[in-house]
């Protein structure tokens, strides 16, 4: 009987060693895309974009980029552990955004084609499309 113990007890620690070395493999590469257009549908180049990291209450830039000519953007960021999501934003302020700060005071969002006014998380590991609608002054 002590053995049997003894055997499905390094089977389970075994299985558990298995399954763990599974979700640590998990890919955590987060892809987000999208587009930045104005009121009218027209593309808008120069708008920074960027991921941030988020651990409670405390976030950190992962990767930032501009807007393209056709107002195409695409963050591809492998999302750290410790991380337990994952922001998308437009910032503002003349330092990190002119252009955005210059000439716009908000946006409409669509999360997947669709209308949000949860803005704007990322799933960690997935592909997510964040299209930005600027509002001008």
């Amino acid at each position: 009987m002590r053995q049997r113990k003894k055997t499905t007890f390094i089977l389970l620690a075994c299985l558990s060693f298995l399954l763990t070395g599974c979700f640590l493999k998990q890919d955590r590469t987060t892809v987000v895309y999208g587009t930045i257009t104005d009121e009218e549908g027209q593309p808008v180049d120069s708008i920074l974009v960027v991921i941030d990291g988020v651990k409670g209450f405390k976030y950190e830039r992962l990767k930032q980029v501009y807007s393209g000519e056709d107002g195409g953007y695409e963050l591809v960021v492998d999302v750290p552990r410790k991380y337990g999501s994952a922001d998308i934003g437009i910032p503002f302020g003349l330092v990190d955004n002119p252009k955005y700060e210059k000439n716009y005071k908000d946006v409409n969002v669509e999360k997947n084609d669709k209308r949000t006014r949860n803005c704007c998380t990322a799933s960690i590991g997935n592909k997510t499309k964040y299209d930005f609608q600027l509002i001008p002054k």
